[in-house]
């Protein structure tokens, strides 16, 4: 049951990153259509009031391509993912932001995207 040295010093490591920076979260998300990987920076900040409010998602680099978008790249979560939050709190936590908010936000934005020639794929790009 316990944990192996590796997943240990992982989580340190985690911990230790991300309280060098406060409270900002970043890292990479994608998304494959038509075998083709779309790769996008993700971050966000843990809001001061979390767990009973979810940390808002941004994707910098998607900010003004779509409408499911605040200013900053942040996605809108308001309609579908916050009351699932509200009503599961706090059982739920990023893990549960990125698998429920973040994943069907990417399902549904960016082959939509694609089909408008809004984004391309990275090797479309150089060619």
């Amino acid at each position: 049951m316990g944990s192996t040295p590796v997943e240990t010093s992982l989580i340190i490591i985690i911990i230790i990153t991300t309280l060098s920076v406060c409270c900002r979260w970043f890292g990479k998300c994608w998304y494959i259509h038509d075998l083709l990987k779309y790769e996008f920076d993700v971050e966000f900040d843990i809001p001061v009031t979390y767990p009973a409010t979810a940390p808002e998602v941004a994707i910098p680099e998607l900010d003004g391509k779509t409408a499911k978008m605040y200013r900053g790249g942040k996605i809108c979560l308001t309609d579908h993912f916050k009351p699932l939050w509200a009503r599961n709190v706090p059982k739920f936590g990023l893990a549960h932001l990125m698998a429920l908010g973040l994943g069907p936000w990417l399902a549904v934005e960016i082959p939509d995207l694609i089909a408008k020639g809004l984004i391309e794929h990275k090797e479309q790009q150089t060619s």
